[in-house]
């Protein structure tokens, strides 16, 4: 009778097993779910500030030359920019810098901000591209408004951006955009842009494009009163005025107006911010939420 080896039998399967077993394993994720956030449209993102307890920009290397008051908080990713009465970050921007001749823009940024409630709370300056001849509105700036809108409800913010073309008439271009979206004291990450070749402004709250009757209002921009016959002319490219200072925190009218500004209504900025990232054009409907997604995946535990 045939004897049969069970030992090598044994062996024989057990091996077969650990192939199979072997060959159906996951593989880990060297980045454990994890996506950096500036692999979104790197080639035009021109300024990133972490505020991981600097005010540097990671892109160039720009660093602030004042930052009177200005202190760190636990942010969504590392720490943040805690904004106060009279702090605030300002930097001169050196000769060729982008952000100096941006023709359209997209600013990303986690945003915590207390509501304004009535007219008598001061209105704070949250980021601003200055112009040497306009200390007020500058070229490119995100401020907060005061509330008492339908569109803003009581636990929202209502903000305005402005941006500047020297060669339009209609030079600055004002936009509020308050939204229910915009929970005010709560973490939320904005992205507002302007593409210059539809000349359109969008706003984008975790990922999501704002829509409704007051959107539609933002769109296209324009340049000029209508012609009596003809198109109106749309409002093309920003031409930036004398592009010399970034300031985060505060209006220039106080910091580099001689003598400097006293109106009451002009405030600081009260909030926190974090992971402020500046792109030289308007991020498409998908990028803005890849940024989001990838952000996320970044949040503190």
């Amino acid at each position: 009778m045939k004897k049969t080896n069970f030992y090598g039998l044994a062996a024989f399967v057990a091996l077969s097993l650990g192939v199979s077993f072997s060959s159906c394993t996951t593989k880990v994720d060297p980045n454990a779910g994890k996506i950096d956030p500036s692999t979104i449209a790197t080639s035009d993102l021109v300024a990133y500030f972490p505020f991981n307890g600097t005010g540097n920009d990671s892109i160039t290397g720009l660093t602030p030359t004042a930052k009177p008051g200005v202190t760190y908080v636990t942010g969504r990713r590392g720490m943040a920019f805690k904004g106060a009465d009279n702090a605030y970050f300002l930097y001169n921007l050196p000769t060729g810098s982008k952000l100096k001749t941006l023709k359209a823009f997209s600013v990303a940024m986690w945003l915590n901000e207390p509501q304004i409630p009535n007219e008598q709370s001061p209105v704070p300056i949250i980021m601003q591209i200055g112009n040497d001849d306009d200390y007020f509105w500058g070229n490119l700036t995100l401020t907060q408004d005061r509330m008492g809108s339908a569109s803003a409800p009581i636990d929202s913010l209502n903000l305005k951006a402005v941006f500047h073309s020297q060669t339009a008439v209609w030079q600055n271009q004002f936009v509020n955009f308050p939204n229910p979206a915009l929970q005010a004291s709560k973490w939320i990450h904005l992205i507002f842009e302007y593409n210059n070749v539809t000349s359109s402004f969008n706003v984008y709250v975790n990922g999501v494009l704002l829509t409704g009757v007051l959107a539609s209002k933002w769109t296209p921009r324009y340049a000029d009163v209508a012609p009596a016959t003809g198109v109106q002319p749309p409002f093309g490219d920003m031409v930036f005025n004398k592009a010399n200072t970034l300031v985060f925190g505060g209006w220039l009218t106080k910091i580099l107006q001689n003598p400097p500004a006293t109106d009451t209504w002009m405030g600081w900025f009260n909030g926190t911010m974090d992971e402020l990232r500046i792109y030289d054009r308007a991020l498409t409907g998908t990028e803005a939420k890849n940024l989001y997604d990838a952000e996320v995946t970044q949040l503190n535990k």
